[in-house]
């Protein structure tokens, strides 16, 4: 099928970016590889390349500039991919599989191959063999059972949701082999292990450590990935250096090190004085000066890359610590079934929101007009629908307004955003809309980005939030946590709908692109009629490195691969 106009017009405008910092792939294998999301699934064996006529150089440490604070260095605590901690933790564990980006299939690092029965409810995982931890112990399927098993205990909402939602049992069949069932099919699966549960480490250190949250906090041998923790200062700094033993062959560069500044403008002029090689951007107006200015640029294409979230009403068991902080817990027993109380559960409200904001309005004011705002949910996607967008409709909002303060609403409404430059614009570009269709809003500015994530993940105390999902091809699993799924077990912001269900289980088996197609139609249309969120528009987001930085390699989730790259002189 042909691709979205736009869509097209964006790759090309970026191909020779993308060439110059050499984030292309060796097709060399003979190994059947996997499209994504099709029936056709296994894993490739080769190594990835730079795609450059240039030697890769040895030597160097690349310094990136990181989106936000790091979630720690161990996985079963990241919130996600490569925006919070994705790609560090990448860098010391490496992952099971890689999202090929040019190809949309899904290749093997530490697998040798993946493959499912035809209803694309069981897979078969088999490991290269060989692999060994830096602490000598085997890479096999005992050390990945015992990583997934805590995360589907243990983890991080975000990893936890995602497994738990999918994964029915794990079974260890040989040293090499495991096998997954699920509780419904889904094509797409190896997609889970193309990111942060794709990320495993070695179970005889972990359980060497104190206690899980100092586990490889400090230099030590955890990992299989092409780099060793050298320093771990929170919030500062984390140091790598090489791991002479990498399973993967030769890693160029000396170390990596990852720095957070404060903020995107102070990111971009650290690219350009070389205090920084390379950093993750999600800022229009940075990315498209940094283009203008000749640096190379990792393009990482998102769909819903900001949207309005829209807290529907979550279902919380009350459990001890786990919910402690969490408002609607407070004073209850553990084994309480609660939910958050929200002006957003109306759908009323929620519909009056959407109609109420006018996306080029926070585009012109938030990003200063460089955007596409477009609140179709899979605008410039490469399988767009083409649905009917939300309307920009401030009477529809007023009267909305009005039927829902018949039924009892006081007007008030909250909304959240992080406390950078950005953010706070956006906020300032919203609220005013909200409030000239009769609603009273409570914005609020008062934690960075971190903080948002933790009053709408583990809080869960907000009506509306600045988000981004981030959403792709290869990730039809956020789809779920979105909008939900598994009988809406998975209400991961309170909206469910049976349709909705229905919509995403018919796309989690498409094996073609006339489904997929079909099925994010059905999805569109659920979506503008419930209004779980609102999308504002499309947004950019690459790794924006020096033109002397090439290798660098792309995988599900914003994570970015660093075991090819490498700096010439």
């Amino acid at each position: 099928m042909k691709r979205p106009t736009r869509w097209r017009l964006l790759v090309a405008a970026l191909a020779v970016a993308l060439l110059a910092v050499a984030c292309g792939d060796s097709k060399g294998s003979s190994s059947p590889t996997t499209q994504a999301g099709s029936a056709t699934t296994a894993a490739s064996s080769a190594s990835t390349t730079p795609a450059t006529t240039l030697a890769p150089v040895k030597g160097g440490i690349l310094t990136f500039g990181q989106f936000s604070k790091e979630g720690g260095l161990d996985p079963a605590a990241l919130a996600g991919g490569g925006t919070v901690g994705g790609t560090e933790n990448a860098a010391m564990y490496d992952t099971i599989m890689r999202l090929d980006q040019s190809t949309g299939k899904y290749i093997g690092r530490t697998a040798d191959s993946m493959t499912p029965n035809a209803d694309f409810t069981v897979w078969t995982l088999k490991l290269k063999s060989g692999i060994k931890f830096t602490d000598g112990t085997d890479y096999n399927a005992d050390a990945v059972k015992f990583v997934q098993d805590r995360e589907m205990k243990d983890g991080n909402a975000s990893v936890k949701g995602q497994m738990n939602n999918f994964i029915d049992s794990i079974t260890v069949v040989d040293p090499l082999t495991l096998t997954y069932k699920l509780k419904i099919g889904w094509a797409g699966f190896p997609y889970l292990f193309s990111h942060v549960p794709g990320m495993i480490y070695s179970p005889t250190a972990f359980k060497k450590a104190p206690d899980a949250k100092t586990f490889n906090t400090a230099p030590g041998d955890a990992g299989a990935g092409p780099f060793k923790l050298k320093s771990y200062k929170p919030g500062e700094s984390i140091e790598f250096e090489r791991n002479p033993n990498y399973y993967g062959g030769d890693v160029y560069l000396d170390g990596l090190k990852f720095v957070l500044l404060n903020g995107s403008a102070a990111t971009y002029d650290a690219l350009k004085t070389g205090t920084l090689q390379a950093a993750l951007l999600r800022e229009p107006v940075v990315y498209d000066q940094a283009k203008k200015a000749g640096f190379g640029i990792v393009d990482i294409p998102q769909v819903g890359g900001n949207l309005m979230i829209m807290n529907s009403g979550i279902d919380i068991t009350c459990a001890g610590a786990s919910t402690a902080s969490v408002p609607a817990c407070s004073g209850q027993p553990d084994g309480t079934k609660v939910q958050t109380k929200t002006a957003t559960r109306d759908i009323n409200v929620r519909k009056a929101v959407a109609a109420a904001v006018d996306p080029k309005v926070v585009v012109d004011r938030a990003y200063q007009g460089v955007g596409l705002p477009d609140t179709s949910p899979f605008s410039n996607f490469v399988y767009d629908p083409k649905i009917t967008p939300q309307k920009y409709d401030p009477t529809e909002a007023k009267r909305l307004v009005g039927v829902a303060k018949a039924a009892g609403w006081d007007g008030k409404i909250r909304l959240i955003g992080g406390n950078d430059p950005t953010n706070v614009a956006w906020t300032q570009a919203v609220a005013p809309q909200l409030t000239a269709v009769g609603m009273d809003v409570q914005a609020s500015n008062d934690t960075d980005i971190n903080g948002v994530v933790a009053k709408v993940l583990t809080q869960r105390d907000f009506d509306l939030a600045n988000w981004g999902l981030a959403m792709s091809d290869e990730s039809d699993g956020n789809y779920t946590q979105l909008l939900g799924s598994l009988g809406c077990a998975a209400k991961r912001y309170g909206y469910c709908s049976p349709e909705m269900d229905a919509g995403i289980e018919a796309l989690r088996v498409a094996d073609t692109d006339a489904k997929k197609v079909a099925a994010y139609k059905t999805i569109s249309e659920i979506w503008i009629r419930d209004a779980p969120a609102l999308v504002i528009t499309y947004i950019p987001q690459a790794v924006i490195t020096s033109p002397k930085v090439h290798g660098i390699v792309r995988t599900a989730q914003a994570v970015t691969l660093y075991d090819k790259a490498w700096i010439s002189k």
